[in-house]
């Protein structure tokens, strides 16, 4: 007589080891968020008019006042008097700083030069332009 021979499955499920997997997942976002670029905003856009010449230049202030001559520096409104110190703390960070501020075109002129004036006392490298 023949023997029957079984084989013996297992009803459990096999599991899939997910943990390799993971760590590869982790260091690929570890790696680009270290290596992204984030982009420095000073909070509003204000409309530019088009210009006849334009330079392209990369400065590492960004400072924009709106019609309502508020002075917007990383996305936070300031009063002309408070930005003294955000400005010196920015140019602590990178003391080769060069800025730009972007004034709206309803903007008062006396705003947009104090804080022209406070740049140029701070020895920071400014442009200004203007928007429509």
């Amino acid at each position: 007589m023949a023997r029957r021979s079984r084989i013996q499955m297992d009803d459990e499920d096999t599991e899939l080891n997910m943990t390799p997997m993971l760590d590869v997942v982790f260091i690929l976002l570890i790696f680009f968020i270290v290596t992204s670029v984030f982009v420095k905003t000073p909070g509003i856009e204000p409309s530019k008019p088009a210009a006849v010449t334009s330079q392209e230049w990369k400065p590492s202030i960004l400072i924009a006042v709106n019609s309502a001559n508020e002075v917007w520096i990383d996305k936070r409104p300031y009063d002309v008097d408070e930005i003294r110190p955000i400005i010196m703390s920015m140019q602590a960070e990178n003391p080769k700083a060069e800025a730009i501020i972007n004034a709206d075109k309803d903007s008062e002129v006396g705003v947009v030069m104090s804080v022209q004036e406070m740049m140029q006392d701070l020895g920071i490298v400014t442009r200004v332009g203007t928007s429509q």
